[in-house]
């Protein structure tokens, strides 16, 4: 933590709230808004106060700003960062392929490698297919299940988000007196691209298999987050997600697993091991590869017998990239080694633990919800929320007031309340999180005995 946010008092260092300088952030977002559409790269990138930051650089589990900020990084790049920045292993694993060639558009020994690492791994996982992002590989797995069962509709959940294509980009943020139906999530989605697209809601059963009764023959997958991690970290309900996953067997259907966060997060073999349970076929992306662009699908190998036989086809110029697969090598590779998850995991509940103790200690409700490796934090709940429209009674209000006393404390969390633990967090940084959660959990009992005298004063 820089030292303008942090003073000494004898041999302990205490998280203190300092202005934060954000000048030459506010310029270049000024600067950037002319001639880049929104200023920013990912409309999930405006969010943020004050200001969007700009970075120079990263260093293991910090970013420095362009005012001259260090913060201590919990969003690990919204998820990709697991090892952190400038992880000796990627980085001499990528420099030596750069020494070699930048791409092939042809076969080379390190799809063979990652492939055969990831089925040696994954439980369940006999055959992959690379591709770059995990929105691609979401579209490549769907194929892969229409082609292998002739079908054409496809289950998902409100509230889970399966990249920005059309057809998934579906009831991810509905208000909460909307209907739980196909609904589009922004301008441009005219409604016959997502027309095969069945919204239910998530942890409930019963839903689901009224949608198979009514949709008979005609389901070709059931696509879901085993953990909802893009809104809210809601868990499945115990047996939940194997009583999905037997649906699709009785009825035919591809059951999809989207391990774009879980992948290599939860544990080596992801949602698959965490929960102890084979879907017919994995989407896997962030984690795998250390912030390089790389995802992949993986799954039962007779269906990827429909590329074999050509009854579908999987391409693109980049996919196999020799770059980004010499990053998920050694990447996966790290991450193999013994007891890293379980330190990853002790790491975030002593967080969540913090969190919820400083927030009793003040009287203020809250609740947290997900894993040790990715959780969410929600202001106003008195239980963790099961489902997406339970996280619509959490206070956004609160959330950002308390990423803003964060960040004054240089520490930095995502706008959506979202943590993620990587490997790269280790004792030191878990001491500063805790004396930043502290303070900040001290400002929001400040603010809000502030309001209420202000309240009781206008009376």
């Amino acid at each position: 933590m820089p030292s303008s946010i942090r003073s000494t008092l004898g041999e302990n260092t205490v998280a203190v709230r300092m202005p934060l300088n954000t000048t030459t952030s506010a310029s270049l977002l000024t600067r950037s808004q002319r001639s880049l559409a929104m200023g920013v790269s990912s409309g999930m990138r405006r969010a943020g106060a004050p200001t969007p930051l700009f970075f120079e650089r990263g260093e293991g589990p910090y970013y420095f700003d362009v005012d001259g900020n260090r913060f201590l990084d919990y969003t690990l790049a919204w998820g990709p960062l697991i090892l952190g920045n400038g992880h000796p292993a990627v980085v001499t694993a990528v420099t030596e392929q750069l020494s070699k060639a930048f791409a092939f558009g042809a076969q080379h020994r390190g799809e063979i490698e990652l492939s055969e690492l990831m089925t040696g791994l994954l439980p369940g996982v006999e055959r992959v297919i690379f591709s770059n992002t995990g929105s691609e590989a979401v579209q490549s797995a769907l194929r892969l299940a229409r082609a292998f069962t002739g079908r054409s509709l496809f289950v998902k959940f409100e509230g889970h988000y399966h990249g920005w294509f059309n057809n998934v980009l579906v009831s991810y943020r509905p208000h909460a007196d909307d209907a739980i139906s196909p609904l589009p999530t922004c301008g441009g989605q005219p409604p016959h691209e997502f027309a095969d697209t069945l919204v239910l809601p998530w942890n409930d059963i019963a839903a689901l298999e009224r949608a198979f009764d009514e949709h008979p023959q005609q389901i070709a997958a059931v696509l879901t987050e085993p953990i909802l991690a893009n809104s809210g970290s809601c868990m499945p309900d115990p047996g939940y997600l194997k009583s999905v996953l037997d649906l699709c067997r009785r009825h035919g259907a591809v059951s999809i697993f989207d391990e774009v966060i879980t992948g290599f997060r939860l544990a080596i073999g992801g949602a698959r091991e965490f929960f102890g349970l084979q879907p017919d076929l994995s989407v896997y992306a962030k984690a795998m590869a250390a912030g390089f662009c790389l995802s992949a699908v993986g799954g039962r190998s007779d269906i990827f017998r429909v590329l074999d036989d050509g009854r579908t086809i999987h391409a693109g110029t980049y996919n196999g990239n020799p770059i980004n697969l010499a990053a998920g090598i050694a990447t996966i590779r790290t991450l193999s080694a013994p007891g890293m998850f379980d330190r990853m995991h002790a790491h975030g509940m002593a967080i969540r633990g913090r969190i919820e103790s400083a927030a009793a200690q003040h009287g203020i409700e809250m609740a947290t919800a997900g894993s040790g490796t990715v959780f969410s934090v929600h202001f106003g709940l008195s239980a963790p929320p099961r489902d997406y429209r339970d996280t619509l009674l959490a206070s956004a209000d609160i959330s950002s007031k308390f990423r803003l006393a964060l960040l004054q404390r240089g520490l930095l969390v995502l706008p959506d309340a979202r943590w993620y633990i990587g490997a790269v967090h280790g004792d030191a940084e878990l001491t500063m999180a805790l004396e930043a959660i502290d303070g900040a959990m001290q400002d929001l009992a400040s603010i809000d005995s502030l309001q209420q005298t202000t309240r009781e004063g206008s009376r």
